[in-house]
């Protein structure tokens, strides 16, 4: 089979091809030659010069990308380029995923309502009612939808509460890595004295992190960091982590990205002659006795001036021989994660621009996580009580109270790997408010009773949820009916007795989902899996187990996943 890099280049180079339909299935590159001869009958016009491919990006199983623009689906994936005329048609079983960039979408609102199936899929819209059998959903990306109530998991009527502050990654912007800094001699050097060795060492060059869908991927040890992440005073950072290889990552908290460093003074020959000259001079008039040479001064230095634009870039910000946590990230906290025990250290620098670490104590420790695998982690953080928890899949695992006063000021985030024979992958991050509840996300799950978890964030009830109607939920508790408004509900957590069990015999082949299925992936939430039966550029007709035939409006849309198997590069770059 051609890779599709060798294609791509013949697609370009070669004359004939771009008058000719592409089709590229499992044996490689097929050429429709007689669309091509009746083309060459016709004056060529004068070819223009290439404009950009196209903004979204197809993946194949084999780990090559091409960037085009998405047309649809019929007897195979079109894909559209804007330096090709006619249609490249690849076949389905070679595609991984599809990402869509996000100057072609429209963007579902933040405080749109879901509902989540027992299947994983979570659709978006409005709750308009539910009662003993069904739920009625209004969606902007189906349209009206009736749910058999067995089906449903929970509903979300107000995502993070109203306040979310960051959700991604949907694209690199606005992401740096740091990178080492190069010496004095290498900035000076001659590049005619290198010949070609400097231009293959800057061609081999690539970042420590890769941004592909909606993940990134270490490639090295270099610091990945977020400087608009917008941390809050009190709130919520919620990831996945997936790893290969001895876990040992460290997140960056509330850093300014600020470190101190003594004044550094240029110096050339006439510097060093007239610095002589006036070691001289005192050597021949001494200070009086007592009296010091004033310290030199402090300079700040901070990453953001390095910045260049928002696009995802490498900055030069890392010293091979200084690198603890409050040279690499500035004053702040860093949360290490390993496969054995968590720690938090306070990071800042002395009033003489020493930096210093400090580790500080927790009340628990009680983490596992093996060799490889893959995690959710949630930190919750209030400034003002000085205070750190930390949740891995969902179940409490550590605390920290800095009885020194809450030092970070920023509202940067930033990732580490540390070290080199292992590789991490991070997705799905959320930084949302906290309104101070400490209790485990599995606490909201209950085998016989419905919960329900008011946007307070505190406020919570069990009991038995009869309909929805109105705007209000009817809740049945074991000492009194209430009715709450919808806008007051953060999360409804249906019973687990009342659930479909899929996994049972008789529900294995009515709701088994097809080998063939997609599932379109929307930001900021929406995951919906289906076999296709037909799309175009901005919609997607297929049929659910638990939707029925559907179509799907794509124009939202983040991803389409072709393959469960690994939702991302399931090479995590070994091919590169």
């Amino acid at each position: 089979m051609i890779r599709s890099r060798t294609f791509l280049i013949l697609l370009v180079a070669t004359p004939f091809i771009s008058s000719a339909e592409v089709i590229v299935g499992e044996k490689g590159v097929l050429l429709d030659h007689i669309l091509a001869a009746n083309q060459e009958q016709k004056k060529a016009p004068e070819k223009a010069k290439p404009d950009p491919a196209g903004d979204d990006l197809v993946l194949f199983n084999n780990g090559d990308l091409m960037h085009g623009t998405f047309g649809g689906i019929d007897e195979g994936l079109l894909w559209e380029r804007n330096d090709i005329k006619r249609p490249i048609k690849f076949g389905v079983p070679s595609v991984k995923q599809i990402v869509f960039n996000s100057t072609r979408r429209l963007k579902l609102d933040e405080k749109t309502s879901f509902v989540t199936l027992t299947s994983g899929d979570r659709i978006p819209g409005e709750i308009t009612s539910l009662d003993d059998s069904s739920l009625f959903l209004k969606s902007p990306i189906i349209g009206d939808l009736t749910l058999p109530r067995n089906l449903v998991r929970s509903i979300t009527p107000n995502p993070f509460s109203g306040e979310l502050h960051y959700l991604g990654p949907y694209s690199s912007d606005g992401w740096l890595t740091l990178e080492p800094i190069e010496s004095k001699a290498a900035e000076k050097a001659d590049p005619k004295d290198e010949g070609e060795e400097k231009k293959t060492t800057a061609k081999e060059k690539s970042s420590s992190w890769i941004h592909s869908g909606t993940s990134f991927y270490s490639q090295g040890t270099s610091p990945l960091i977020l400087p608009d992440a917008k941390l809050p005073d009190t709130g919520r950072l919620n990831f996945n982590i997936a790893w290969k290889g001895r876990l040992s990552i460290a997140l960056s908290l509330h850093s300014d990205l600020t470190r101190v460093l003594p004044a550094v003074v240029e110096e050339d020959e006439d510097e060093n002659k007239e610095a002589a000259q006036e070691e001289n001079e005192a050597a021949e008039d001494p200070q009086e006795e007592g009296e010091e040479d004033p310290p030199a001064p402090l300079v700040r230095e901070n990453i953001l001036d390095l910045r260049k634009g928002t696009g995802f870039q490498s900055i030069p910000w890392i010293n091979p021989n200084k690198q603890s946590h409050s040279e690499l990230f500035g004053t702040g906290y860093t949360l290490s994660l390993q496969s054995g025990y968590p720690t938090l250290t306070r990071n800042f620098f002395s009033e003489t621009g020493t930096p210093r670490q400090v580790r500080l104590s927790t009340t628990r420790s009680n983490t596992s996580l093996g060799e490889s695998g893959e995690a959710n982690i949630e930190i919750r953080f209030n400034r003002e009580k000085s205070l750190v928890m930390l949740y891995i899949n969902g179940v409490y695992s550590n605390q920290w109270n800095d009885l020194s006063g809450y030092l970070g000021k920023g509202s940067s985030l930033g990732f580490i790997n540390r070290y080199t024979s292992s590789k991490i992958r991070i997705s799905e991050i959320v930084v949302s408010s906290w309104e101070g509840s400490t209790d485990s996300a599995r606490s909201m799950d209950h085998p016989e009773r419905d919960v329900v978890l008011l946007t307070n964030g505190t406020d919570r009830f069990s009991g038995s949820l009869s309909k929805i109607s109105d705007g209000l939920a009817h809740f049945k508790t074991g000492y009194s009916e209430i009715k709450i408004p919808m806008q007051e509900l953060s999360l409804i957590n249906l019973n687990q007795a009342g659930r479909l069990d899929l996994e049972a015999e008789e529900n294995a082949d009515r709701f088994q989902v097809e080998e063939d299925s997609i599932t379109v992936v929307y930001q900021p939430f929406g995951l919906i899996k289906l076999s296709p039966l037909s799309s175009t550029a901005k919609s997607l007709t297929g049929q659910s187990p638990f939707l029925g035939k559907v179509t799907l409006d794509l124009t939202p849309a983040v991803l389409l996943r072709f393959s469960e198997d690994s939702p991302d590069l399931s090479s995590w770059f070994d091919d590169f």
